[in-house]
Protein backbone atom coordinates (compact mmCIF):
# COMPACT_ATOMS: atom_id res chain seq x y z
CA UNK A 1 0.00 0.00 0.00
CA UNK A 2 3.07 2.15 0.70
CA UNK A 3 4.66 1.42 -2.69
CA UNK A 4 1.15 2.17 -4.42
CA UNK A 5 1.00 5.60 -2.68
CA UNK A 6 4.63 6.94 -3.24
CA UNK A 7 3.86 5.37 -7.65
CA UNK A 8 0.72 7.61 -7.46
CA UNK A 9 2.31 10.97 -5.77
CA UNK A 10 5.14 10.46 -8.28
CA UNK A 11 2.84 9.99 -11.36
CA UNK A 12 0.88 12.96 -10.17
CA UNK A 13 3.81 15.07 -9.97
CA UNK A 14 5.39 13.83 -13.35
CA UNK A 15 1.36 14.86 -14.84
CA UNK A 16 1.78 18.22 -13.22
CA UNK A 17 5.10 18.87 -14.42
CA UNK A 18 4.02 19.02 -17.94
CA UNK A 19 1.63 21.82 -18.25
CA UNK A 20 4.17 23.89 -15.67
CA UNK A 21 6.69 23.58 -17.82
CA UNK A 22 4.44 24.35 -20.89
CA UNK A 23 4.11 27.38 -18.65
CA UNK A 24 7.97 28.07 -17.82
CA UNK A 25 9.63 27.26 -20.80
CA UNK A 26 9.00 30.19 -23.18
CA UNK A 27 9.47 32.95 -20.39
CA UNK A 28 13.39 30.94 -20.68
CA UNK A 29 13.34 30.61 -24.12
CA UNK A 30 13.01 34.50 -24.21
CA UNK A 31 15.34 35.10 -21.38
CA UNK A 32 18.22 33.18 -22.85
CA UNK A 33 17.89 35.01 -26.15
CA UNK A 34 17.35 38.15 -25.00
CA UNK A 35 20.77 38.06 -23.61
CA UNK A 36 22.38 36.89 -26.66
CA UNK A 37 24.00 38.66 -29.24
CA UNK A 38 22.12 38.54 -32.94
CA UNK A 39 24.86 36.20 -34.38
CA UNK A 40 25.10 33.63 -30.85
CA UNK A 41 20.95 33.02 -31.41
CA UNK A 42 21.24 32.06 -34.94
CA UNK A 43 24.07 30.00 -34.22
CA UNK A 44 22.45 28.52 -31.26
CA UNK A 45 18.60 29.74 -30.60
CA UNK A 46 18.44 26.51 -27.69
CA UNK A 47 21.63 27.05 -26.13
CA UNK A 48 22.36 29.06 -23.25
CA UNK A 49 24.49 32.77 -23.62
CA UNK A 50 28.32 32.55 -24.03
CA UNK A 51 30.37 35.31 -23.26
CA UNK A 52 28.99 38.62 -21.91
CA UNK A 53 25.11 38.84 -21.19
CA UNK A 54 23.57 41.30 -23.91
CA UNK A 55 22.05 43.79 -21.44
CA UNK A 56 21.65 46.49 -24.24
CA UNK A 57 19.03 44.66 -25.33
CA UNK A 58 17.14 45.95 -21.99
CA UNK A 59 18.69 49.41 -22.20
CA UNK A 60 17.44 49.60 -25.81
CA UNK A 61 13.80 48.86 -25.35
CA UNK A 62 13.76 51.54 -22.31
CA UNK A 63 15.55 54.39 -23.63
CA UNK A 64 14.56 54.07 -27.79
CA UNK A 65 11.05 52.56 -27.53
CA UNK A 66 9.92 53.95 -24.11
CA UNK A 67 8.77 50.65 -23.04
CA UNK A 68 7.93 51.93 -19.49
CA UNK A 69 5.19 54.36 -21.39
CA UNK A 70 3.96 52.00 -22.66
CA UNK A 71 3.26 49.80 -19.50
CA UNK A 72 1.55 52.94 -17.95
CA UNK A 73 -0.70 52.82 -21.06
CA UNK A 74 -1.31 49.56 -20.63
CA UNK A 75 -2.06 49.69 -17.09
CA UNK A 76 -4.03 52.45 -17.12
CA UNK A 77 -6.25 50.41 -19.57
CA UNK A 78 -6.49 47.32 -17.88
CA UNK A 79 -6.95 48.95 -14.72
CA UNK A 80 -9.94 50.95 -15.81
CA UNK A 81 -11.35 48.19 -17.26
CA UNK A 82 -11.25 45.89 -14.21
CA UNK A 83 -12.73 48.53 -11.78
CA UNK A 84 -15.27 49.67 -14.03
CA UNK A 85 -16.50 46.04 -14.64
CA UNK A 86 -16.44 44.87 -11.27
CA UNK A 87 -18.51 47.66 -10.69
CA UNK A 88 -21.46 47.30 -13.00
CA UNK A 89 -21.15 43.07 -12.93
CA UNK A 90 -21.34 43.22 -8.89
CA UNK A 91 -24.65 44.44 -8.84
CA UNK A 92 -26.10 42.92 -12.12
CA UNK A 93 -24.97 39.60 -10.79
CA UNK A 94 -26.12 40.06 -7.34
CA UNK A 95 -29.92 41.17 -8.89
CA UNK A 96 -29.49 38.24 -11.30
CA UNK A 97 -28.58 35.62 -8.58
CA UNK A 98 -31.26 36.65 -5.78
CA UNK A 99 -33.68 39.40 -6.95
CA UNK A 100 -36.67 37.43 -8.57
CA UNK A 101 -38.73 40.05 -10.60
CA UNK A 102 -40.42 39.30 -14.20
CA UNK A 103 -38.00 38.93 -17.07
CA UNK A 104 -35.19 38.06 -15.20
CA UNK A 105 -34.66 34.83 -17.04
CA UNK A 106 -34.90 36.43 -20.04
CA UNK A 107 -33.07 39.34 -19.65
CA UNK A 108 -30.14 37.35 -17.99
CA UNK A 109 -30.31 34.94 -21.09
CA UNK A 110 -29.89 38.34 -23.52
CA UNK A 111 -26.87 39.26 -21.36
CA UNK A 112 -25.10 36.27 -21.48
CA UNK A 113 -25.94 35.34 -25.21
CA UNK A 114 -24.23 38.67 -26.47
CA UNK A 115 -20.97 36.61 -24.88
CA UNK A 116 -21.00 34.49 -27.72
CA UNK A 117 -20.88 37.14 -30.72
CA UNK A 118 -17.43 37.74 -32.01
CA UNK A 119 -15.63 40.98 -30.97
CA UNK A 120 -14.43 41.75 -34.63
CA UNK A 121 -18.00 41.39 -35.61
CA UNK A 122 -18.61 44.55 -33.31
CA UNK A 123 -15.86 46.50 -34.25
CA UNK A 124 -16.82 48.90 -37.18
CA UNK A 125 -20.29 50.04 -35.16
CA UNK A 126 -18.72 50.53 -32.17
CA UNK A 127 -15.44 52.14 -34.31
CA UNK A 128 -18.51 54.67 -36.08
CA UNK A 129 -20.21 54.80 -32.36
CA UNK A 130 -17.26 56.27 -30.66
CA UNK A 131 -15.73 58.48 -33.57
CA UNK A 132 -19.12 60.17 -33.55
CA UNK A 133 -18.72 60.88 -29.62
CA UNK A 134 -14.91 61.60 -30.04
CA UNK A 135 -13.55 58.90 -28.44
CA UNK A 136 -11.80 57.31 -30.79
CA UNK A 137 -7.78 56.94 -30.04
CA UNK A 138 -8.76 57.91 -26.31
CA UNK A 139 -8.26 55.03 -23.21
CA UNK A 140 -11.82 55.13 -23.11
CA UNK A 141 -12.49 53.89 -26.72
CA UNK A 142 -10.38 50.49 -25.10
CA UNK A 143 -11.75 50.63 -21.90
CA UNK A 144 -15.80 50.36 -23.03
CA UNK A 145 -15.37 48.40 -25.57
CA UNK A 146 -13.23 45.61 -23.21
CA UNK A 147 -16.17 46.62 -20.37
CA UNK A 148 -19.05 45.72 -23.14
CA UNK A 149 -17.02 42.91 -24.10
CA UNK A 150 -16.04 41.22 -20.65
CA UNK A 151 -19.49 41.85 -19.15
CA UNK A 152 -21.52 38.80 -20.17
CA UNK A 153 -18.83 36.06 -19.14
CA UNK A 154 -18.36 38.26 -15.82
CA UNK A 155 -22.20 38.09 -14.75
CA UNK A 156 -22.05 34.78 -15.91
CA UNK A 157 -18.99 33.74 -13.21
CA UNK A 158 -20.02 36.22 -10.73
CA UNK A 159 -24.08 35.23 -10.55
CA UNK A 160 -22.85 31.55 -10.26
CA UNK A 161 -20.75 32.10 -7.43
CA UNK A 162 -23.13 34.69 -5.93
CA UNK A 163 -26.05 32.10 -5.85
CA UNK A 164 -24.27 30.54 -2.97
CA UNK A 165 -24.59 32.72 -0.94
CA UNK A 166 -27.02 31.54 2.11
CA UNK A 167 -30.59 33.72 1.83
CA UNK A 168 -30.43 34.37 5.54
CA UNK A 169 -27.12 36.05 5.30
CA UNK A 170 -28.91 38.73 3.19
CA UNK A 171 -31.79 38.53 5.25
CA UNK A 172 -30.23 38.95 8.52
CA UNK A 173 -28.20 42.34 7.33
CA UNK A 174 -31.29 43.59 6.02
CA UNK A 175 -32.65 42.99 9.31
CA UNK A 176 -29.55 44.44 11.44
CA UNK A 177 -30.52 47.87 8.76
CA UNK A 178 -28.11 47.37 5.77
CA UNK A 179 -29.22 49.26 2.63
CA UNK A 180 -28.94 47.36 -1.02
CA UNK A 181 -25.27 48.45 -1.18
CA UNK A 182 -24.22 48.36 2.28
CA UNK A 183 -25.50 44.27 1.85
CA UNK A 184 -23.35 43.77 -1.32
CA UNK A 185 -20.13 45.72 -0.03
CA UNK A 186 -20.50 43.61 3.77
CA UNK A 187 -21.86 39.99 2.34
CA UNK A 188 -21.60 39.61 -0.80
CA UNK A 189 -18.53 40.88 -2.33
CA UNK A 190 -16.73 39.33 1.52
CA UNK A 191 -18.22 35.92 0.24
CA UNK A 192 -17.85 35.98 -3.60
CA UNK A 193 -13.98 37.28 -2.95
CA UNK A 194 -13.34 34.20 -5.38
CA UNK A 195 -15.11 35.07 -8.44
CA UNK A 196 -14.06 38.94 -7.69
CA UNK A 197 -10.36 37.88 -7.35
CA UNK A 198 -10.92 35.31 -10.52
CA UNK A 199 -12.00 38.22 -12.26
CA UNK A 200 -9.54 40.64 -11.73
CA UNK A 201 -6.39 38.19 -12.62
CA UNK A 202 -8.40 37.01 -15.88
CA UNK A 203 -9.39 40.09 -17.26
CA UNK A 204 -6.32 42.36 -16.07
CA UNK A 205 -4.52 40.27 -17.93
CA UNK A 206 -6.70 39.60 -21.33
CA UNK A 207 -6.52 43.17 -21.73
CA UNK A 208 -3.01 43.66 -20.99
CA UNK A 209 -2.13 41.15 -23.78
CA UNK A 210 -4.85 42.04 -26.09
CA UNK A 211 -3.70 43.46 -29.28
CA UNK A 212 -6.72 43.86 -31.53
CA UNK A 213 -8.83 46.18 -30.20
CA UNK A 214 -6.17 49.10 -29.36
CA UNK A 215 -4.10 48.49 -32.58
CA UNK A 216 -7.65 49.84 -34.05
CA UNK A 217 -8.79 52.65 -31.68
CA UNK A 218 -5.80 53.93 -30.47
CA UNK A 219 -3.72 55.90 -33.38
CA UNK A 220 -1.13 58.23 -31.96
CA UNK A 221 2.52 56.86 -30.50
CA UNK A 222 1.99 57.95 -27.38
CA UNK A 223 -1.49 56.13 -26.62
CA UNK A 224 -0.40 52.90 -27.84
CA UNK A 225 -0.44 49.62 -25.45
CA UNK A 226 2.79 47.61 -25.05
CA UNK A 227 1.17 44.88 -27.42
CA UNK A 228 0.86 47.48 -30.36
CA UNK A 229 4.42 48.38 -29.87
CA UNK A 230 5.76 45.03 -30.01
CA UNK A 231 3.77 44.31 -32.66
CA UNK A 232 5.12 47.39 -34.81
CA UNK A 233 8.50 46.08 -33.55
CA UNK A 234 8.10 42.84 -34.58
CA UNK A 235 7.45 43.95 -38.41
CA UNK A 236 9.91 47.00 -38.54
CA UNK A 237 12.87 44.83 -37.03
CA UNK A 238 12.55 41.57 -38.31
CA UNK A 239 16.57 41.43 -38.23
CA UNK A 240 16.65 41.84 -34.51
CA UNK A 241 15.22 39.20 -32.52
CA UNK A 242 16.78 39.32 -29.51
CA UNK A 243 15.57 42.82 -29.03
CA UNK A 244 12.31 41.52 -29.58
CA UNK A 245 12.79 38.65 -26.97
CA UNK A 246 13.65 41.28 -24.22
CA UNK A 247 10.53 43.39 -25.08
CA UNK A 248 8.48 40.21 -24.97
CA UNK A 249 9.70 39.27 -21.72
CA UNK A 250 9.22 42.61 -19.84
CA UNK A 251 5.58 42.51 -20.99
CA UNK A 252 5.24 39.36 -19.47
CA UNK A 253 6.30 40.63 -16.22
CA UNK A 254 3.16 42.95 -15.14
CA UNK A 255 0.69 40.14 -16.42
CA UNK A 256 3.32 37.66 -13.98
CA UNK A 257 2.52 40.13 -10.54
CA UNK A 258 -0.51 40.25 -10.70
CA UNK A 259 -1.64 36.42 -11.19
CA UNK A 260 1.66 35.93 -8.37
CA UNK A 261 -0.17 38.43 -6.11
CA UNK A 262 -3.89 37.45 -6.32
CA UNK A 263 -3.77 33.75 -6.35
CA UNK A 264 -3.32 33.31 -2.83
CA UNK A 265 -6.52 35.28 -2.77
CA UNK A 266 -8.26 32.97 -5.03
CA UNK A 267 -7.06 30.03 -3.05
CA UNK A 268 -8.20 31.39 0.04
CA UNK A 269 -11.72 32.55 -1.23
CA UNK A 270 -12.08 29.13 -2.29
CA UNK A 271 -11.55 27.41 1.04
CA UNK A 272 -13.85 29.22 2.94
CA UNK A 273 -16.67 29.38 0.95
CA UNK A 274 -16.51 25.73 0.82
CA UNK A 275 -15.98 25.90 5.26
CA UNK A 276 -19.23 27.94 5.25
Amino acid sequence: MQNRGIAKKVLLSLLLAVPTLTFIYPLYYMLINSLKTRTAYFTNPFGLPLGALQWENYSTMVSQFQIFNLFKNSFIIAAVTVILLLIVCTFASYVFAKYKFRGRSAIYLAVIATMFIPSQVTIIPLYILFSRLGLVNTYWSVILSYVALFLPEAVLLMTANFRGIIDELLEAAEIDGCGYFQRVRNVVVPLGRAAVFLSIIFYFITAWNDLFTPMIFLQSMDKRTVMVALAALMGRYTGAPTLQFAGLLLSAIPALIVYVIFQRQIIKGLSVGAIK
